[in-house]
């Protein structure tokens, strides 16, 4: 179920208004809020490190390739997946074969005509693992993939493009839900015309794709303000009026966040569940609020100890006081779940075993499992969002009175990253994910052939592989729900991910910054940018 809260209310006006007043202006610093422009400066939760999709998917560069880039299709407000590039889609009685119908009327930034060929050269790049795709895995089961990477073809004969506004993908076998594999994380499209001019070779670190000169999407990238902070210019070419001129996309940490949000120099930033209630007291402010279809879970490296023994997952879950942190730490605003995949109804059995609060029990697990006490467990987190900030100490106290030494590591994304590729981490906090349309969304997160990809734990039961893989091969719902209780089963037994809890989305937009309809999904919270437009 979807809610909404629009909050307008009035509070401390005269000293906000004053201060808001003061630090508006038209300046080209990122500083927005200027009354008298169409320019709007928006949030980025973590600093950005570039444009290129084929890295692995970090949420602040997924906000800022929503400005200059663009996909096939995105989730909605409403948490469905909604139309972008592609008009419409359908599929083959058989579940092999995909159709994508093409919008005719986009341009690149440039005016080059955007066409199918153009998404068959992309999805070629996120298939091959010389261009440094993250996502080279993702793609094994298209026809063809397998003769391409091994060298035997040049390209992956199951993506074709039959004409200009006709995108097809052919697998191997059927897949009823293969748009999950779209839609998160987004994959843009490339201009073949300009990154098909780039060598193979050290394309992930090209420098077009720190400056990327042409986009697709409402706003382009014009330039960096400062290694964290970037300006975006309305797309000449762009397909519908645009409502503003400018866009600055800046990284602050909560606490900056809301406090320009008060003074008005910031339009839009995502609100910790502590400042909820407090930002709904200031005028100029209108809060929203969604439920969440994603996640905040810890992430063992499972191809390594010391957290590759289930018992000693399964103490963790019962070491952490979970409802005491969406009570207390969320304030309400999120709920407790077992398992990974949360919705829909039919998809989550309703005899899974709860995860209470029972430190008792949680040293009782760790002594079935002959947990070493001296053993280090590390906890790594990019700091700067206040909840989660929070959410990591109060586990590593709690996992600490347990009789697991957990100690919490802090890292930029960047470093975040490389250890995650360098398989260096040893457990990480994260929220993210699309986990109630589908339940093939788990597929990329656990599915052995995801190892290396989007399987960042590193998880491999080919028994859980058997039954995905047979869930997404039918459209018999009565059998579908068969196969994912057994599934939800091995997953609430073994928590190759530990969920703690499904955060509801909270963010606030200033006033004058009109059209922003909050997603469900954090880091897609700029997929409506088009559709921005400021008041005076």
């Amino acid at each position: 179920m979807r809610t909404r809260r629009p909050l307008m209310l009035v509070a401390t006006a005269a000293v906000v208004a004053l201060l808001a007043t003061a630090c508006s202006g038209n300046t080209n610093d990122g500083s927005g809020g200027d009354s008298d422009s169409r320019e709007a400066s928006v949030q980025l939760y973590q600093a950005p490190t570039t444009f290129n999709p084929l890295v692995a998917a970090i949420g602040p560069n997924q906000l800022m390739g929503q400005l200059h880039w663009d996909g096939l299709l995105s989730v909605t407000a409403d948490a469905e997946y909604g139309p972008r590039l592609a008009e419409s889609w359908d599929v083959s009685e058989d579940g092999r074969t995909w159709t994508f119908n093409l919008r005719d009327d986009v341009n690149w930034s440039d005016g080059e005509a955007f066409t199918a060929d153009d998404v068959v050269f992309t999805f070629n790049l996120y298939a091959n693992p010389e261009s440094g795709s993250a996502y080279a895995g993702k793609y094994a089961g298209v026809v063809g993939a397998t003769e391409f990477a091994d060298g035997a073809a040049d390209s992956v004969a199951g993506f074709r493009a039959p004409d200009d506004y006709t995108f097809e993908i052919e697998l191997e076998d059927p897949n009823v839900a293969f748009l999950e594999e779209l839609v998160a994380p987004i994959f843009f499209i490339l201009p073949e015309h300009i990154v098909g001019e780039l060598p193979l070779e050290g394309l992930t670190d090209n420098q077009f794709f720190r400056e990327p000169s042409v986009g697709i999407g409402p706003y382009i990238f014009e330039e960096w303000l400062t290694d964290d902070q970037a300006s975006f210019v309305a797309n000449p070419e762009y397909r519908s009026e645009l409502g503003l001129d400018r866009v600055y996309a800046r990284y602050l940490a909560t606490d900056v966040a809301m406090a320009q949000l008060e003074t008005g120099e910031l339009d839009f930033a995502q609100v910790s569940a502590a400042d909820f209630e407090r930002m709904s007291g200031i005028d100029g402010i209108t809060l929203q609020e969604v439920e969440g279809p994603g996640v905040m879970a810890l992430h063992p490296a499972l191809d390594m100890p010391p957290l590759q023994d289930p018992l000693v997952r399964q103490a963790i879950m019962h070491a952490v006081d979970r409802e005491a942190l969406v009570d207390e730490v969320l304030a309400g605003h999120g709920k407790v779940v077992d398992t990974l995949v949360h919705g829909p109804d039919w998809a989550v059995p309703g005899d899974l075993t709860h995860y209470d609060y029972d430190p008792e029990k949680a040293r009782d697990l760790l002594a079935e499992a002959n947990w070493d006490a001296s053993t280090t467990v590390e906890l790594m987190i990019v700091p700067g969002q206040r909840d989660r900030d929070t959410i990591m100490t109060i586990v590593a106290a709690q996992l600490q009175e347990v009789g697991i030494n957990a100690v919490v590591e802090q890292v930029e994304p960047a470093e975040q990253g490389d250890r995650i590729g360098n398989r260096t981490f040893g457990t990480l906090l994260s929220a993210y994910g699309l986990f109630s349309v589908d339940p093939a969304s788990m597929n990329a997160r656990v599915m052995c052939e995801q190892i290396g990809g989007a399987n960042l734990v590193a998880y491999c039961n080919p028994e859980l592989d058997t039954l995905l893989k047979a869930g997404v091969a039918t459209t018999d719902q009565s059998e579908r729900e068969k196969i994912y209780a057994e599934a939800q089963h091995i997953m609430n037994e073994e928590l190759p991910i530990m969920v703690l809890y499904v955060p509801n989305v909270l963010g606030a937009t200033s006033d004058r910054l009109q059209g922003l309809d909050l997603n469900p999904l954090a880091t897609d919270a700029f997929w409506d940018a088009a559709e921005w437009t400021v008041t005076d």
